[in-house]
């Protein structure tokens, strides 16, 4: 699944809620404006897996918005590991 996140929207919420799960707004656009994998997550939202610079481990849940190639942070948490293995797959070619 190829996706191209030219924006995105992050409410005023949804760093509050991030926080909970001891991630930053930061850590979250490392991985969305870096290098990712994707998978197709619950309620038509898709998942954004990747390390910040830190080498951290993090899943960014966004939900397509209205208007092309925008999207919104839904939250953010710790990789599972099926999801650091779906990345390090795709990050050697085998998609």
């Amino acid at each position: 699944m190829d996706i191209v996140i030219e924006e995105l929207i992050v409410e005023e919420d949804r760093s509050e809620h991030i926080a909970k799960h001891d991630i930053t707004v930061n850590e979250v656009l490392e991985v969305v404006f870096g290098d990712y994998a994707t998978d197709a997550g619950k309620e038509g939202r898709i998942l954004l897996i990747g390390k910040t610079s830190k080498q951290r481990w993090i899943t960014v849940i966004v939900g397509k918005r209205t208007g092309k190639n925008r999207y919104g942070l839904v939250t953010a948490r710790d990789v599972k590991k099926k999801e650091k293995l779906l990345y390090l797959k795709e990050s050697k070619g085998e998609k």
